[in-house]
C-alpha cells in the first residue's frame, strides 16, 4: 500500500509538520553556539552574544554590556581594536546613534559588537 504524505492530521498534513521539524531543527543548530547557557554553584547566567559577528546590533537592558559591546550612542571608535567593526561599517569612523529617542526611565539600548 502506498503511503500518502498529504494524509491531514489535525489540520496539518504529514509533510507540512516534517518540514516544520526539518525548520526548527536546523534554527536550533545555528543558534546552539549563540545560545549557552553556564552552570556554577552559586550562579546560572546565559551568554547571548557569544558567537556574534562584529557589527551585529542588538537590544540590551541595563548598563552592563558584555565584554566586546559598545552602546550605539554617536561615540567615535578610533585605534586598532575597532579595525573589523569599521570594515563592517564601511570606514565609518563614528557609531550611529541610536539611543537618542529613548524614554529617561527605559532601561534598554542598543549595542554593537565592536569586538571579537
Amino acid at each position: 500500500m502506498k503511503k500518502n504524505f498529504f494524509i491531514k492530521y489535525k489540520g496539518f498534513s504529514l509533510l507540512e509538520i516534517m518540514m516544520a521539524l526539518v525548520i526548527v531543527s536546523i534554527m536550533l543548530a545555528v543558534l546552539a553556539p549563540v545560545f549557552t547557557v553556564k552552570n556554577s554553584s552559586s550562579t546560572t547566567s546565559i551568554n547571548v552574544t557569544g558567537g556574534a559577528p562584529v557589527g551585529v546590533i542588538a537590544a540590551w537592558y541595563g548598563t552592563n554590556y558584555p565584554n566586546g559591546w559598545l552602546p550605539v550612542d554617536g561615540r567615535a571608535i578610533d585605534g586598532p581594536e575597532y579595525a573589523t567593526l569599521r570594515a563592517a561599517l564601511g570606514g565609518r569612523d563614528v557609531l550611529p546613534d541610536l539611543n537618542r529617542n529613548r524614554e529617561s526611565n527605559d532601561s534598554m539600548s542598543w549595542i554593537i559588537k565592536a569586538q571579537r
